[in-house]
């Protein structure tokens, strides 16, 4: 028999979720089960006791989030249906969301990036590589032609598009910024490219240096924010590859793209995009993304674009493309379960659980937009790109 505390609890729970078109079980601490919604069932939802309660009946997704990493609860069966109860969730942590800005201020811009990257990225690297594509290890959308390509076939496509629209070859220098575990660094080395990439993990230069390691004499890895590189000689072009997203004073940016570009140089920068600036939820920017963050804001960024010498030659929106990527890292994440628990913790597992599958199922119903763009800086003002 449920209390009447947990009993009041649950059915606040119900009463929210009334009308959802998603059908689930609620499994009780006591064993006891309770059907949500109308039709077959296709997840459950497991309380394994009364914190997990105590967090439903808060209708707080960041009280949820919290309550699952810590075991309070189970989830069992189709993740990305049972994200469909989001929307019906609040998220109400106005000192989460203040910090974010307040940091920048107190510690400037820099020493912000560097400490929100380590956060992230400054784990052992088999981390990431346990959920990464094994072939094409790229923490970045591939492009897909059609669902049931591989991510490695999407994601060297991806790549040879790159190479294409930067005009990649021999002997052109290019500059990477966050080059993550090396999977378009190595690609564009084999095309016989001098590469730099510029990060802000330690841990990324460490593991970089030692993965790249054939390519001695044409790449280095420089441990150095973006917003403070000084490079001794410019590039022909940047690659950007879901690394802007850490980056949202876009006009200092595109000004350091400036600085650090030659004339008549490109640059192709991807991102995951939403329609408002700094909008996460308090589960990523307490887990995920620390610091002042954004999913790219293609309008923003293209009102800063105009305020400087950048010609955009090409825009594409590919979303689903990212859900058929994020899909796949979350299932190749529920493939290595074991091993994760086993060398990083359950916290962690369930931590990049809710972090896939949220992701996969945002892309999926359109929450979320990818774009790709090509830019190009002109040589003067004669000169236009064809």
């Amino acid at each position: 028999m449920l209390g009447l505390s947990t009993s009041g609890l649950i059915d606040k729970f119900a009463n929210r979720l009334s009308g959802m078109d998603s059908c689930f079980t609620l499994k009780m601490p006591d064993g006891s089960e309770r059907l949500m919604g109308s039709g077959e069932p296709k997840f459950e939802i497991a309380l394994n006791n009364k914190r997990a309660v105590k967090a439903i009946g808060s209708l707080d997704e960041g009280n949820i989030g919290e309550a699952y990493l810590q075991g309070d609860f189970d989830i069992n069966g189709d993740l990305l249906e049972m994200f469909s109860l989001r929307g019906s969730m609040d998220d109400r942590h106005p000192l989460v969301t203040a910090w974010r800005f307040i940091q920048p201020l107190l510690f400037g811009q820099v020493y912000t990036n560097r400490a929100a990257i380590s956060s992230h990225y400054d784990v052992d690297p088999k981390m990431f590589l346990s959920f990464l594509d094994k072939k094409m290890p790229a923490y970045t959308q591939g492009v897909y032609e059609s669902d049931d390509e591989t991510l490695s076939t999407a994601t060297e496509r991806k790549f040879e598009y790159t190479v294409e629209m930067c005009e990649l070859g021999p002997r052109k220098r290019v500059l990477e910024i966050g080059p993550g575990w090396g999977a378009f660094a190595r690609h564009a080395l084999r095309e016989g490219v001098d590469f730099t990439g510029v990060t802000n993990s330690p841990t990324s230069q460490t593991y970089l240096n030692e993965f790249l390691g054939e390519f001695a004499d044409h790449f280095q890895i420089d441990f150095v924010d973006i917003l403070a590189y000084q490079p001794k000689e410019k590039f022909d072009a940047i690659v950007i590859m879901g690394v802007i997203e850490h980056l949202p004073n876009y006009l200092a940016v595109l000004k350091k793209f400036e600085s650090v570009l030659k004339p008549g140089g490109l640059v192709f920068v991807d991102a995951s995009a939403a329609r408002t600036k700094y909008e996460l939820s308090t589960f990523m920017v307490r887990h995920i993304y620390p610091g002042n963050h954004s999913f790219f804001v293609l309008h923003d960024f293209m009102e800063k674009l105009n305020r400087t010498p950048f010609e955009i030659l090409e825009v594409m929106s590919d979303r689903h493309s990212y859900f058929l990527t994020f899909r796949q890292w979350a299932l190749n994440l529920e493939d290595s379960k074991e091993f994760i628990c086993e060398n990083f913790g359950e916290v962690e597992y369930r931590k990049f659980r809710l972090y896939l599958w949220g992701a996969a199922y945002e892309f999926m119903v359109k929450n979320l937009d990818c774009y790709r763009l090509i830019l190009y800086l002109p040589k003067n003002r004669l000169d236009w790109k064809r």
